[in-house]
C-alpha cells in the first residue's frame, strides 16, 4: 500500500513533520507516526496481518492507554509516576508472539539484570512547547508518591496567577524540590499553561549520602550566579546578572522557579522581585519562607500508607532484599521512625543498601537530622528557641494560650515565633479535638529527634518549664473547684470550655495581685489575657472588678458594660447573671447608684436563686429603704446559707434593723417602734455571738444597733425608763465584751452615747454598768492609762472555733487566722477533764510568732457573765 493509504487519517499530521525537516520523501512517514498512532494504524489493517498478531494487537489495546503515557514521560525527560517501571514491563510481558523478538529480549535482560538500563535518545525539551530548563527528576526509581494533591493545589495556584510568589514550605527532605519539579514538568505538558517559559535553579550547596552530608562542586550560593544560570537556559553565552536577566524576559511569560532560597537573604529576593519584569511569576522552595509577598504552601509528612509505599518501591528498585522482605507492621514501624520523610526513607534504604545494620540505620540518625534542621535551628532567634525548648519539655501539643502562659514572651513576640517555627517546618498546627477553631501547637518529629540529639535544653530550664506548668494545672484544678462550689467570689473565674483555662489562669493572678493593691501588673495580666481572647466576658468581667477596686468608678462601669455586652451578644445566662451580680456591688458602693444595682442584682438573683444573691439583693433593697422587701430576701438566705455566707447575710441582716429603726426616727419620729428595731436587730446579732461567733463585723453591726437603741430611748419625749429591764439585759451583754467591741468603727462614737444614757437614766444599775464601761474607755490618770493600755494588749477575749483533744483554736476579729493554743496551757481546768471546749468564752494572751503565727500559752474558761470560771 503506499503510504497515504496506508496511514489513513493519522497521514497528514506524520507528512507535515517530516516536511518540517525537508527530508522529502527520502524518509517514510512511517518514522514521524507517534507510539499510539502507529499501533492504531496496524489495527485498523490487522486483518492483512497474521491472524495471531492481529488478535494480539487487539486483545492488547486497552493496554495502550497505560502504556504510551510512561513511553511519553520517558522520551520527553518527565518524572516518572509511582508504579510506571513495574508497570510498562508488566504491559509488555503481554506481547508474547514471535513478532516481538526484541522487545522480550529487553525484558529478559531486564529479568537478569533489574539495574540496567536501555540506551535511548532522552527527545527532552526538543519538542517542548514551552522553553525550560528543567532537571531530570531525582526520583525516578519509584515516582512521586504522596503529592498529587499538594501538586494539583500548586498547579491550580500557578494557572491562576493570582498569587506572583508562591512558596512550598517544610522540614529538609520532605519533597519540597521533587513537589515543585513535578509541578513544573505538569506545566509543561498542559496546553492551558499561560507560560512560554519556565527558569529553574537550584541554590543547594549540601546533598545527603549514606556516607553523610557532603557539598555540592560549583553549587549556586547568590542570587547573582543565579541570573547567571538562568540566562543560560536561552543563551548558553549568557554572563550577565538581573539587570540583564530583566531585559530577556521582559514580555515573556515566565515562571522562575528557585529551589532552596533559605540560602540567601530575604532582601535579595525582594530586589530581585522588584527588578525583573511583571511578566514573571515565582514558585520558590524554602524551609523557612521569604517573610514578604508570598503565599506560603507548607508540605507535611507523608501519610503512613504513602510513606509504606515508598519504602517498598524505592527498597525494591535498589534490590535491597532484607527491606523487601520485612512485615507490613515492621514497615510502618521503620517509617514511623523515620517520621514519614521521604528523604529519611530513602536514606535509611542507601544506608542499608550500603552494608548498615538496619536496627543501627534507625538509631543513628546524626547525619539525617543534621542535614535537615541545623541551618532551620541556628538561624532562629532566642525566643523562638526558646518556645521549642518549652515544646520539647511539656511533650505534648498545646494551646497558643498555654504557651503564652508558659512562656515569658509577649503575646506579639509568641506569634512571631510561632509563625517562624511554623515556616521552618519545626512545630505543626492540628485542630483541637472538641471540634472548636481553636489550634494545638506540637513539635515535628525531625524538630523533637534534632533537640533529643543536639541541643537538648538543660535540664534547670525544663524543670522551670514544668514547674510553671504544674502551677498553671494546681489554678485550674482549684478553678474548678471553685466553680463547682458556684461560689459569687470575684477569683472564681469561669470558662466556656477548656481552652479558656489560660485565660482564666491570668485573670486569677490578676485578681490576686490587685488585693494587695498593686493595681499596675494586675492590669497588665488582664490585657495579656484580652490579647489572647478578646471576645471572653470574664476578662472585661475581672478588669472591671479591679478597676473598681482602684477607685477608677467610670473606667469600670464601662468595662463591666463591655462583659454585659459580650455575654448577651453570645446569649449566655449564666455569664449575665454573674457580669450582674458584680456589676451590682460596684455600682452600689463605688458608684453610689443603688436603685441601678437592685435591678442588676434581681437579674443576677433571678438566675441563681442562692444565699449569696438574695443577700446583696436584700442589702440593696434595704439601702433603699424598701425594709420589708429587703429583709424578706435576708431571712431567706439566711435559712439557707452556709459558712460565710451565713455570717455576711447575718451582719446584714443586724444592719437592716438599725437602719430601719434611724429612718424611723430621724425621718417619722416613731422613737419607740425605733427601739424596737434596733433592739430586733442587737438581740439577733447576740444570740450569734453567744452561740460562738467570733466577726469583727458583725460585733461592729451589734455595737451600732445598741448604740441607735440608745438614741431612741434617750429622745425627748420618749420614757426610757418603761425599758429599763430590757436596757440593763442590752448593756451587760455589751460590757462583757468590750475587748472585742473596742476593735469596731462604732466604738468611736460608743462612749458618747453611753454619756447620754448615764445622764437620763435614773436606774442605779445602768448608771453602774454605764460607770464601767466609761472607765474603760477613758482612764482618769495618765498611769491607769498606761496600765488599761498594757492589759489590753496582753489580755483578750474570744471563743474556742475548734478543738483537737489537744489543742484548739480561738477565734478574735484582731486575729484573722485564729489563735493557737494547747490544752496545757488552759490555767482553770474543769474537775472532769478537759472535754470539748469549742464553743466556750476564754481570756488568753495573745503572742505572735517569728513566723507571723498567734498562739496563747495563757488561757482562762470564763462564764457568760464574763467572771472567771469556778
Amino acid at each position: 500500500m503506499d503510504e497515504e493509504s496506508a496511514l489513513g487519517p493519522n497521514y497528514d499530521k506524520a507528512n507535515l513533520r517530516r516536511e518540517a525537516e525537508e527530508l522529502g520523501d527520502s524518509v517514510s512517514a512511517v518514522q514521524y507516526l507517534d507510539m499510539r498512532e502507529a499501533y492504531d494504524v496496524l489495527n485498523r489493517h490487522r486483518d492483512a496481518l497474521p491472524a495471531e498478531l492481529g488478535r494480539e494487537l487487539r486483545d492488547n489495546t486497552p493496554l495502550m492507554d497505560s502504556l504510551v503515557p510512561i513511553r511519553n514521560r520517558v522520551m520527553h525527560g518527565r518524572p516518572l509516576q509511582a508504579g510506571d517501571p513495574e508497570s510498562a514491563v508488566s504491559i509488555c510481558r503481554n506481547f508474547q508472539t514471535r513478532y516481538w523478538t526484541t522487545l522480550k529480549g529487553i525484558v529478559d535482560h531486564l529479568d537478569a539484570d533489574p539495574t540496567w538500563e536501555p540506551a535511548f535518545e532522552n527527545q527532552g525539551r526538543r519538542s517542548d512547547r514551552i522553553l525550560h530548563n528543567l532537571p531530570l527528576p531525582e526520583y525516578d526509581e519509584t515516582g512521586l508518591i504522596g503529592r498529587s494533591e499538594d501538586c494539583k493545589k500548586i498547579v491550580s495556584h500557578l494557572l491562576k496567577r493570582r498569587e506572583s510568589m508562591l512558596t512550598i514550605t517544610g522540614e529538609g527532605g520532605i519533597g519540597k524540590t521533587a513537589t515543585a519539579l513535578e509541578v513544573a514538568y505538569s506545566l509543561v505538558d498542559d496546553v492551558e499553561s499561560p507560560y512560554e517559559c519556565i527558569l529553574w535553579v537550584s541554590l543547594k550547596t549540601e546533598r545527603l549520602t549514606a556516607a553523610g552530608v557532603v557539598g555540592i562542586v560549583n553549587s549556586i550560593r547568590d542570587l547573582t550566579g543565579a541570573a547567571r544560570k538562568l540566562g543560560q537556559a536561552f543563551d548558553t553565552d549568557f554572563r550577565g546578572g538581573i539587570s540583564e536577566l530583566a531585559e530577556a524576559l521582559e514580555g515573556i511569560e515566565t515562571l522562575l522557579i528557585i529551589d532552596n532560597l533559605e540560602t540567601v537573604d530575604g532582601e535579595e529576593v525582594i530586589a530581585l522581585y522588584e527588578r525583573l519584569p511583571d511578566s514573571v511569576n515565582y514558585l520558590f522552595t524554602s524551609r523557612v519562607g521569604v517573610g514578604q509577598f508570598e503565599r506560603r504552601i507548607p508540605l507535611g509528612p507523608l501519610k503512613e500508607k504513602d510513606a509504606a509505599s515508598l519504602f517498598r518501591q524505592f527498597a525494591r528498585s535498589r534490590d535491597v532484599s532484607r527491606l523487601v522482605r520485612l512485615a507490613p507492621n515492621t514497615v510502618n514501624e521503620v517509617v514511623k521512625r523515620l517520621r514519614f520523610s521521604p528523604l529519611a526513607i530513602r536514606w535509611y534504604a542507601l544506608s542499608v543498601e550500603a552494608g548498615e545494620q538496619p536496627n543501627l540505620a534507625l538509631e543513628n540518625q546524626e547525619d539525617l537530622l543534621d542535614f535537615c534542621v541545623r541551618s532551620v535551628y541556628e538561624g532562629m532567634t532566642p525566643g523562638t528557641q526558646g518556645v521549642l525548648s518549652t515544646l520539647f519539655a511539656l511533650e505534648r501539643d498545646v494551646t497558643f494560650d498555654e504557651l503564652a502562659i508558659l512562656t515569658d514572651l509577649s503575646i506579639d513576640s509568641l506569634r512571631r515565633s510561632i509563625h517562624e517555627l511554623l515556616n521552618g517546618s519545626m512545630v505543626r498546627l492540628d485542630n483541637d479535638p472538641d471540634g472548636s477553631l481553636v489550634s494545638r501547637v506540637s513539635l515535628t518529629e525531625a524538630a523533637k529527634s534534632y533537640l533529643r540529639r543536639f541541643n537538648t535544653p538543660n535540664p534547670v530550664a525544663i524543670n522551670a518549664i514544668l514547674e510553671k506548668e504544674q502551677e498553671f494545672r494546681r489554678s485550674a484544678e482549684h478553678r474548678r473547684n471553685d466553680e463547682k462550689a458556684r461560689k459569687l467570689a470575684p477569683n472564681v473565674v469561669r470558662t466556656r470550655t477548656s481552652n479558656d483555662e489560660p485565660v482564666a489562669h491570668l485573670l486569677r493572678k490578676a485578681l490576686f495581685e490587685s488585693k494587695d493593691g498593686v493595681f499596675g501588673p494586675s492590669l497588665g495580666l488582664v490585657e495579656k489575657a484580652r490579647s489572647m481572647s478578646p471576645d471572653f466576658w470574664e476578662v472585661d468581667r475581672v478588669q472591671g472588678f479591679i478597676l473598681s477596686a482602684q477607685g477608677n468608678v467610670d473606667a469600670a462601669t464601662s468595662a463591666y458594660l463591655a462583659a454585659l455586652r459580650k455575654a448577651r451578644v453570645s446569649d449566655d445566662k449564666l455569664a449575665e447573671a454573674v457580669v450582674s451580680y458584680f456589676f451590682a456591688g460596684h455600682l452600689a458602693r463605688k458608684s453610689h447608684e443603688v436603685h441601678k444595682a437592685a435591678d442588676y442584682a434581681r437579674i443576677a438573683h433571678g438566675y441563681f436563686n442562692s444565699p449569696e444573691t438574695a443577700q446583696t439583693l436584700g442589702s440593696y433593697l434595704t439601702w433603699m429603704r424598701e425594709f420589708n422587701e429587703g429583709q424578706h430576701f435576708l431571712e431567706w438566705a439566711l435559712e439557707r446559707a452556709e459558712g460565710r455566707i451565713k455570717l455576711i447575710t447575718l451582719t446584714a441582716l443586724v444592719d437592716s434593723w438599725r437602719r430601719w429603726s434611724e429612718y424611723l426616727l430621724d425621718h417619722e419620729h416613731r422613737a419607740l417602734e425605733a427601739a424596737d428595731k434596733a433592739q430586733a436587730g442587737f438581740s439577733i446579732g447576740d444570740q450569734e455571738i453567744r452561740g460562738g461567733i467570733s466577726d469583727l463585723r458583725l460585733f461592729d453591726a451589734v455595737l451600732e444597733s445598741f448604740s441607735q437603741y440608745i438614741r431612741c430611748i434617750t429622745s425627748p419625749g420618749v420614757d426610757g425608763a418603761a425599758r429599763d429591764q430590757q436596757t440593763v439585759r442590752m448593756i451587760n451583754r455589751v460590757s462583757t465584751q468590750l475587748f472585742a467591741f473596742e476593735a469596731c468603727r462604732g466604738w468611736r462614737h460608743f462612749p458618747g452615747h453611753v454619756v447620754k444614757l448615764r445622764r437620763t437614766s435614773g436606774n442605779p444599775e445602768i448608771q453602774d454598768l454605764c460607770d464601767r464601761i466609761l472607765e474603760y474607755a477613758r482612764p482618769s490618770t495618765d498611769s491607769e492609762a498606761a496600765t488599761h493600755e498594757s492589759q489590753r494588749d496582753e489580755i483578750a477575749e474570744g471563743v474556742v472555733k475548734a478543738w483537737c483533744d489537744t489543742y484548739g483554736f480561738i477565734a478574735h476579729p484582731r486575729f484573722p487566722k485564729d489563735v493557737f493554743f494547747h490544752g496545757s496551757a488552759v490555767e482553770n481546768r474543769p474537775d472532769n477533764g478537759l472535754g470539748d471546749l469549742a464553743g466556750l468564752m476564754v481570756r488568753f494572751i495573745p503572742k505572735i510568732e517569728a513566723d507571723g503565727r498567734v498562739r496563747s500559752n495563757w488561757v482562762q474558761i470564763i462564764r457568760s457573765d464574763g467572771h472567771g470560771a469556778t
